[in-house]
């Protein structure tokens, strides 16, 4: 009887010791999952071995779905390339890179309008959904139930009018809010169906498209907290007309397809021509398409400024070896990122990263307030925008966009937006001393 104990005994740590190697083996760079799948097989070594499979088998089932989008958008396109009007073929230096990573076209017939206040970025957007009509799409991470609550109305009296209105979203929004847009006719879809742990990929894109001849682009996920007024807010959003509209039109229709799963066929409208004429290319990554060579090859072309104002700044080792080679090599680099937040772990590494970059050389100022935006200006010469975040986690495995601006009004707003920054911030003199907690979610996170 002894002997059938010590043989169950080291069958179970034999499976321990195996699913625990399998574990550190899948999970061998998320230091946050190994913590924890350590401590599930710990105490609960069978049934936590049984969860982990399912959680990997969810895991792998969403990466083979998010393939098979990448094929499918790929079918899309030859569906509706007739129907596509042509964009300029040739791009100057500053475009190279990025039409050689992700054939992005190069567009020069825009306009573009920049708000750094949030509530008149929410007064033209409501004017244009009032205007509109052929159709609303609307690609959102999440919505604030009351900060949307004047745009919810206006979403279900254009469906009353006809106007056939679309949004995807993918964090976690209020089955209430959803339930009274459904029944106000608003077609609701959610990007993704899988939360467990393990599964990064998400969909950060945040644009809302209105005929096809206006876009907005930014980040519309605000939080209560930071829409109060009792603490200071760095927003941007851009509101784009031109060529641009269809590229960022037709990413729209894919991800409604894939969050759908039938088909939204596409008719682009008529091109109209404009006077200020704005250079503008944009970028949207797939899963594994590495949004990362996009900002690699950007501070690579920098010759004289590196500017960066992030929300969340935990970058890949490639770009923060970059930027060290950089401030070696006489490129002043300056970097901002908010003092407040509501994500406590990704605030702590961002700092913990910030001070690392101070102590290489870099000027770095920790905003007192919230930052909710992301732009990187190189050179004074052009300025990448969009959803994209400077997190590791989400740069290389989610859904992002990124809009490269080649004009000196752009350059000189967000300049503007640095310094103005610059006034309610703390700039880190002593990089040196790094809290415990800052060293712990560096690596943690």
């Amino acid at each position: 009887m002894l002997g059938v104990k010590i043989f169950c005994g080291l069958i179970l740590l034999i499976s321990y010791v195996v699913m625990l190697t399998i574990m550190i083996i899948l999970e061998r760079d998320k230091p946050r999952h190994m913590i924890i799948w350590c401590i599930v097989f710990l105490f609960v070594p069978i049934l936590g071995g049984v969860v982990y499979a399912l959680f990997r088998l969810v895991y792998y089932y969403k990466r083979k779905t998010l393939f098979v989008k990448q094929r499918e958008d790929e079918v899309y396109i030859n569906l509706i390339k007739d129907k596509l009007y042509n964009v300029d073929e040739e791009a100057g230096e500053f475009y190279t890179f990025n039409k050689m990573a992700f054939k992005a076209n190069f567009t020069s017939n825009n306009n573009y309008e920049i708000f750094d206040d949030y509530s008149k970025c929410k007064e033209a957007l409501k004017k244009d959904i009032s205007n509109a009509s052929k159709y609303i799409m609307m690609e959102l991470v999440s919505v604030n139930v009351k900060d949307f609550e004047s745009i919810k109305d206006l979403l279900i009296k254009k469906v009353e009018d006809g106007v056939p209105v679309k949004l995807v979203f993918d964090k976690f929004v209020s089955p209430k809010f959803i339930k009274h847009l459904r029944v106000g006719g608003v077609k609701v879809y959610r990007f993704s169906k899988h939360n467990t742990l393990g599964n990064e990929y998400s969909n950060l894109r945040n644009c809302i498209s209105i005929d096809g001849k206006i876009c907005y682009i930014g980040n519309f996920s605000f939080k209560n907290r930071e829409l109060d007024g009792k603490h200071d807010l760095l927003s941007s959003h851009i509101r784009f007309k031109g060529d641009i509209v269809q590229d960022v039109d037709v990413a729209v229709h894919q991800d409604l397809i894939f969050a759908c799963g039938k088909f939204i066929d596409y008719n682009a409208p008529k091109r109209e021509n404009y006077s200020g004429k704005c250079n503008l290319q944009y970028v949207s990554n797939e899963i594994n398409n590495n949004f990362e060579l996009l900002l690699i090859k950007a501070i690579c072309m920098a010759k004289s400024s590196i500017q960066l104002q992030f929300s969340e700044f935990i970058p890949t080792e490639s770009i923060m070896s970059l930027l060290r080679f950089a401030i070696n090599s006489n490129i002043s680099v300056k970097l901002m990122v908010p003092l407040k937040t509501t994500n406590y772990d990704k605030f702590y590494a961002s700092r913990a990263y910030a001070k690392e970059l101070a102590l290489m050389g870099a000027e770095v100022y920790l905003y007192d307030g919230f930052i909710r935006f992301n732009a990187l200006t190189i050179d004074n010469d052009y300025v990448i925008f969009g959803s994209f975040i400077m997190d590791r986690q989400h740069i290389q495995n989610s859904l992002q966009n990124a809009t490269v601006i080649n004009d000196n009004k752009a350059v000189n707003y967000f300049n503007r937006l640095f310094e103005r920054g610059i006034e309610n911030s703390y700039k880190i003199a002593d990089a040196k001393y790094m809290l415990i907690r800052e060293r712990f979610f560096k690596n943690f996170v």
